[in-house]
């Protein structure tokens, strides 16, 4: 049984790690593999070298001297195409030059840079440095060390670099062949968005690590419920086990139903349930999804695994499971939440008593009369029929299931000897029932509420 399902959860790991690699490869092409350039870090470049050798490549230098602002970017709301609040910046460009001694000549290079808002100030103050350095009434101003990717100016920036460089007179005191419209952004990783990068990265993480937690955790704890399950009862045993499932009549892949258990995989683990503990089963189904819930003695949910035969699974159970009510109505439904004790006299009391008594392995659905006499329900297919509800999976309390089956199976060692107390036992309550206005049948615990159940 183990093995078969090893093999199911082993299939399923394999379409995971599939899955999660078919991510991770997008996410690697969504950002074109920059987010490898942002892993090892920018490079030390020669910013006097030609820009468009460099366009594309993560850099980081010092540009000697910030000379001005060419462009502001800010960003704003607007409403019914109206600007609604203020601005906020989000990112300035300025022009830089770069020299290096060539013999008795200075080599001089101009390009730009974009750089966050917040430096704005820093690099406005560096801009007023070199104009006084320029003029000769002010020191060489420090060096700005810069990070980013190498780009062309994009053409909606073009009339903001032009009128700075107007502005300046730069035609004047530079020779335009020194400047290269390209800019180098500190949002830019290669050439995708430092942002999307960061992104990216997260989600290429975040499914390696499920894939290989999935993969190593399935295959720790695959079997756990199962070994819960037997730890529960000792009477249970793996060979038992085997057994009803060498027998058991196949659901589908992963649900199969013998007469004692049903054999599930829920994700990466296996699960048992003891068909001795439900008393009523029928289909759900909710979005598309059909769910077959499995309802014990005490009136709690034990399970609700998805299937989509669960309609196959409830006939399998009614032809296997003398003792359990197969199929959903609304008066099923207010009689096991309102009247648990009726309920469990439609099949549950009359089964486990024949069976008990050795009178039968299988039986239809049964009740009984007040004189303790026992006989099919000719009207029972009248108020069982198709599933509308579902909860969550519960376990219940296998201590309490068994204390209460051992109370009602107390007296019932002979066949003559049980219909003779409940004979007795009846009338007496039919007695009692005049004087107290009591049913002689409910138990001695309170009648569960679950009108939610549907």
């Amino acid at each position: 049984m183990l093995e078969y399902f090893k093999k199911r959860v082993s299939r399923n790991m394999k379409i995971t790690v599939i899955v999660c690699a078919i991510i991770i490869v997008g996410a690697m092409a969504v950002t074109r593999f920059d987010f490898i350039k942002f892993l090892t870090g920018p490079s030390k470049a020669d910013m006097m070298q030609s820009m468009a050798s460099l366009d594309g490549k993560y850099v980081t230098f010092d540009a000697e001297y910030v000379i001005a602002n060419y462009i502001r970017t800010e960003t704003y709301t607007t409403k019914n195409g109206v600007k609604v609040g203020s601005s906020k910046l989000t990112s300035v460009g300025y022009l830089v030059l770069m020299t290096k001694e060539a013999g008795e000549n200075l080599d001089m290079h101009f390009f730009g840079i974009v750089a966050p808002a917040k430096s704005d100030k820093t690099l406005y103050a560096l801009g007023e440095d070199f104009i006084n350095y320029l003029s000769g009434t002010g020191v060489k101003p420090t060096p700005y060390h810069f990070t980013g990717s190498v780009r062309k100016v994009k053409e909606k920036e073009l009339q903001y670099w032009n009128n700075c460089l107007d502005s300046i007179g730069f035609d004047e005191i530079f020779n335009r062949k020194d400047l290269e419209v390209y800019t180098v952004d500190y949002d830019l990783v290669g050439r995708s968005s430092k942002g999307l990068v960061i992104v990216c990265l997260i989600v290429m993480l975040v499914a390696a690590l499920y894939a290989v937690f999935h993969v190593v955790f399935s295959m720790m704890s695959f079997d756990a419920p199962v070994k819960k399950f037997l730890a529960v009862d000792t009477r249970r045993s793996m060979d038992k086990l085997n057994d009803s499932f060498a027998g058991a009549t196949k659901i589908s892949d992963d649900m199969f139903i013998s007469r004692d258990y049903i054999f599930y995989r829920k994700g990466g683990k296996i699960h048992v349930i003891d068909l001795s503990e439900v008393v009523w089963t029928y289909v759900y189904t909710y979005k598309g999804t059909n769910y077959l819930r499995l309802y014990g003695i005490n009136g709690k949910l034990i399970a609700a695994p998805a299937t989509g035969q669960a309609p196959a699974a409830v006939r399998t159970i009614d032809q296997l499971v003398p003792h359990c009510v197969c199929g959903y109505n609304a008066e099923l439904n207010k009689m096991f939440s309102k009247d648990l004790a009726s309920f469990l006299k439609l099949k549950y009391y009359p089964a486990k008593q024949a069976q008990s008594a050795g009178q039968m392995t299988e039986a239809p659905s049964f009740e009984m009369d007040l004189e303790g006499n026992v006989h099919p329900v000719e009207n029972l297919s009248s108020v069982m029929t198709s599933a509308q509800a579902a909860e969550p999976v519960y376990t219940p309390d296998s201590d309490e299931l068994e204390k209460d089956l051992a109370a009602m199976m107390s007296g019932a060692s002979e066949a003559t000897d049980t219909a003779a107390t409940q004979a007795q036992e009846a009338a007496q309550d039919v007695q009692n029932a005049a004087e107290t206005e009591k049913s002689p049948y409910d138990l001695d615990f309170k009648p569960i509420d679950l009108d939610d159940n549907k």
